[in-house]
């Protein structure tokens, strides 16, 4: 593992790519979502700019900095969250979600980024929140009792977003990225699978208000190591704890072409 001070992380993805604002209703939850939201386009503004602040000695700094970004959560939510829609087209917005990350991976490369971390939407359908909104809307379940839709493009999407890596990286030289499969990290967790130093067993309901909201007055569980999620959209310590181990040290199961910590040893 490099040390601290050869390399550093740039975090970038509230997980909105596109500006969505909108409420939802449901007999559970109420989420408002703000009139201006801090998403992809003004995040990598911001990033642009105060590099281009920094002067002309930082280009060192930058290319050997991990830029690390978990986007496209928040969009399928959004996506989904409305009734049904025969004019939703969900290869339209996929792809429009694809076109959004590529602009600003570009973006990113022309302020002199060279390394990125990817982490994939992961099964946003099992959310409590989500399946809250499709059992009170009477939506399609899957096999985990999830919200099927939400799934459904979380699984399309991370393939589309590993051919737009691997296309990028050979058009643009040095660059190299580590792409996290969400869906996959996640599954084994939802099928009960034993995984080590974790003790996760409560799936469907969240620590934090368990079916319902989390604010001042929610009842909270007694143990949050024993659940996946802590309120209607986030996910534990323990969880999280899960998907850092493999994003940094995964053999090639999740994380591809190479993990976080082979990304962050190179020298570009």
């Amino acid at each position: 593992m490099p040390r601290a001070e050869q390399w550093y992380m740039h975090w970038l993805g509230l997980m909105v790519l596109l500006d969505v604002v909108r409420v939802t209703r449901t007999e559970h939850f109420l989420f408002v979502q703000c009139t201006e939201v801090f998403n992809m386009s003004a995040q990598v503004q911001s990033f642009t700019s105060a590099v281009q602040k920094m002067g002309n000695n930082t280009a060192d700094l930058i290319s050997r900095s991990l830029i690390f970004i978990s986007a496209g959560s928040n969009d399928v939510f959004e996506y989904t969250d409305i009734p049904s829609n025969t004019t939703r087209n969900d290869t339209e917005f996929l792809q429009t979600l694809v076109a959004s990350y590529t602009i600003h991976l570009k973006q990113l490369y022309g302020a002199g980024a060279r390394k990125f971390g990817i982490v994939s939407p992961s099964m946003v359908g099992c959310c409590p929140s989500q399946r809250a909104i499709a059992r009170d809307n009477k939506y399609d379940l899957d096999a985990y009792g999830c919200f099927a839709a939400a799934n459904s493009l979380s699984r399309k999407l991370y393939p589309m977003v590993y051919s737009m890596l691997r296309d990028l990286s050979a058009d643009m030289p040095g660059m190299y990225y580590s792409l996290a499969d969400s869906v996959g990290m996640t599954e084994p967790i939802l099928n009960s699978t034993i995984i080590p130093d974790t003790n996760i067993t409560v799936l469907d309901k969240a620590c934090c208000g368990g079916a319902g909201v989390c604010n001042l007055t929610a009842t909270l569980c007694p143990d949050r190591g024993g659940y996946l999620f802590f309120d209607g959209y986030h996910p534990t310590d323990a969880a999280s704890g899960v998907a850092a181990r493999d994003l940094f040290a995964d053999p090639g199961i999740f994380v591809h072409p190479i993990n976080v910590q082979q990304l962050a040893a190179l020298r570009s």
